[in-house]
């Protein structure tokens, strides 16, 4: 399984934004773009998504930015994720109607695996991935 460039550079900003929570700093897309080196137009539609799933907020105006809607304890990086994915499933036939179903012997592999990966990720909070505590 390969991660998309949206899931690697969503998860760079919520790190980002993690490790200024604490100080209730809100951080612009460009301040965002110099960080992660990602340009600020894909940041954006990153950060449209994140924001759709109530996992930043935006405040408008000259000291205008991004921050977490909550503590970086409380947001795992599986829920980031899922907000810049459209899913984590590792085959197509996980969730939808698979036309091999009574044949494929590895459903039920690739099933346990997708529930051992989202698992595992939400189990790792985005201040343990900021402090490098994973």
């Amino acid at each position: 399984m390969k991660m998309s460039s949206k899931a690697r550079y969503g998860l760079y900003v919520a790190v980002e934004l993690a490790k200024k929570f604490e100080r209730a700093e809100v951080t612009t897309v460009s301040a965002l773009a110099q960080a992660t080196g990602v340009t600020e137009k894909y940041l954006e539609q990153i950060v449209a998504l994140m924001k759709k799933a109530d996992i930043v907020s935006s405040t408008r105006g000259a000291n205008g930015g991004y921050m977490l809607t909550d503590s970086p304890n409380n947001i795992t990086v599986g829920r980031v994720l899922r907000a810049v994915e459209d899913n984590l499933e590792i085959v197509d036939c996980i969730h939808k109607g698979c036309k091999n179903k009574c044949n494929c012997v590895s459903r039920n592999l690739w099933a346990k695996l997708y529930e051992n990966i989202n698992s595992y990720l939400d189990t790792i909070s985005l201040k343990h991935l900021a402090e490098d505590n994973i």
